[in-house]
C-alpha cells in the first residue's frame, strides 16, 4: 500500500486511499479519530511507476481526481508529480550544468560563463518574486510581470537574457517531469534598441591608438582589429594556434572560445599584427604552445586565469584620453579596425 505503513488506509473506492494524521490511532487497530485527506493512485505503464493525485478533502473528490489522472495516462500525458520549488530547481539545474549532465538546446554542454549568467539572472531577477513557488504553479503572467518590471530599467538584451535563463531552467525541468510547460515561451519582450556600432577608426588612427598602449595591452586590440577576433577567442588564444611563419591564426580551437561551431576558422594576418605577435613572443620569453597569447596582467584576481578585458578597457581609455585620442572598444575594433588595417596593409 502506498504511503506510510499504518497511516494510509483503503477506502470503498478502488485506488483511493485515506491519509491519516500522525496522532491518529488507526495504525494501532483503533478507530480513526482524525480528519484524513484522500488521494487516488494509478499505475503509469510508460514510466512503470505509481502516480498519485493531489490530496483531497473527501474520498469522492479523490475518486474524481483519480479518474482524471487515468484519462491523462491513457492519452499519454504525463502528470507532474514532483513538486519542486524554483529555488531548489535552480540549484539542481546549475549543479547539473556544471557537471555536464544538463545540456543546452543544441545538446552541448553549457559554457562556464553561460552558467554564471543564467545563475545570476535567476538569482537577481526571478527568485526574489518566484523563488518559493513551485515550478508547476508559475505561469506566463508571473514571468510577464517580471519582464514588465525590468523593461524600464534594463536594456532589451539584458531582459532577454533573464527570460532565456528561465527558458533554460524549464527546458531542463520538463525533461525531468518537474514541469509540463514553459511559462516564458510566449512572453512579450521589449525591443532590443541596440546602439549601432558607428565608431570606425581610419588606418592611421587605429595605428596611433595601438602605439599609445604598451604591447601587452595593444595586442588584444590588434587581434580584434586586424584578425577579427572576438573577446572569448582573444582571451583563450594559445601560441600553438598561431603560425608566425605562414602568418595565420586559427580561431576557436578551444571549445570555450567558440560562439558557434562555425567560429573555428583560420584567418590570415597582416604585417602590423605579425610584427606585434613576434615582439610579444620574444618579450614573453618564447613561451611554449600551451601558454596564452594575451595572459592576465600582473596580480590578476580573476580565478579564470584569463585576461580581464574590463580592466584592459579602463587602462586603454585612460591612456588614450591622456594622449588626446578617441577611445575605441574591442567590439568596435573588430567591426571597423580590421577593414582599416587590411586597406593599409594588403596581404
Amino acid at each position: 500500500m502506498p504511503g506510510m505503513p499504518g497511516k494510509d488506509t483503503k477506502t470503498r473506492y478502488q485506488g483511493v486511499f485515506a491519509r491519516h494524521q500522525q496522532h491518529c490511532p488507526i495504525g494501532e487497530g483503533s478507530r480513526c479519530t482524525c480528519k484524513p485527506s484522500y488521494y487516488g493512485v494509478c499505475y503509469d505503464r510508460t514510466r512503470k511507476k505509481r502516480v498519485k493525485t493531489k490530496r483531497m478533502t473527501t474520498a469522492e473528490a479523490a475518486r474524481n481526481a483519480r479518474a482524471d489522472l487515468a484519462r491523462m495516462l491513457e492519452a499519454g500525458e504525463a502528470p507532474i508529480t514532483n513538486a519542486v520549488r524554483l529555488t531548489d530547481a535552480r540549484e539542481r539545474f546549475v549543479k547539473a550544468a556544471r557537471e555536464g549532465r544538463a545540456l543546452n538546446k543544441h545538446g552541448h554542454r553549457y559554457k562556464p560563463r553561460t552558467i554564471d549568467n543564467i545563475e545570476e539572472s535567476l538569482l537577481l531577477h526571478v527568485e526574489p518574486e518566484l523563488g518559493t513557488k513551485r515550478l508547476s504553479h508559475i505561469g506566463r503572467g508571473d514571468i510577464q510581470a517580471i519582464v514588465d518590471e525590468l523593461a524600464p530599467t534594463l536594456s532589451g538584451s539584458r531582459v532577454r537574457s533573464v527570460v532565456n535563463a528561465v527558458r533554460s531552467l524549464y527546458r531542463w525541468a520538463q525533461d525531468r517531469d518537474y514541469a509540463s510547460h514553459d511559462p516564458a515561451a510566449l512572453v512579450r519582450l521589449p525591443a532590443m534598441d541596440a546602439t549601432p556600432i558607428d565608431r570606425v577608426a581610419s588606418p592611421a588612427e587605429f595605428a596611433d591608438l595601438l602605439a599609445a598602449l604598451p604591447l601587452e595591452d595593444a595586442l588584444p586590440y590588434a587581434l580584434a582589429g586586424y584578425a577579427m577576433g572576438r573577446r572569448a577567442q582573444i582571451v583563450h588564444l594559445l601560441w600553438e594556434e598561431i603560425d608566425l611563419k605562414v602568418g595565420a591564426i586559427e580561431w576557436g580551437v578551444e571549445w570555450e572560445a567558440r560562439k558557434y561551431e562555425a567560429s573555428r576558422r583560420v584567418v590570415p594576418t597582416v604585417p602590423p599584427l605579425v610584427a606585434m605577435l613576434k615582439r610579444a613572443y620574444l618579450e614573453q620569453g618564447r613561451p611554449d604552445g600551451k601558454r596564452k597569447v594575451c595572459p592576465p596582467r600582473g596580480n590578476n584576481n580573476n580565478r579564470s586565469g584569463l585576461l580581464d578585458t574590463p580592466s584592459l578597457g579602463v587602462r586603454a581609455r585612460k591612456a588614450w584620453t591622456r594622449g588626446g585620442l578617441t577611445p575605441i572598444t574591442l567590439q568596435e575594433s573588430r567591426h571597423g579596425g580590421h577593414v582599416a588595417g587590411r586597406r593599409r596593409c594588403p596581404a
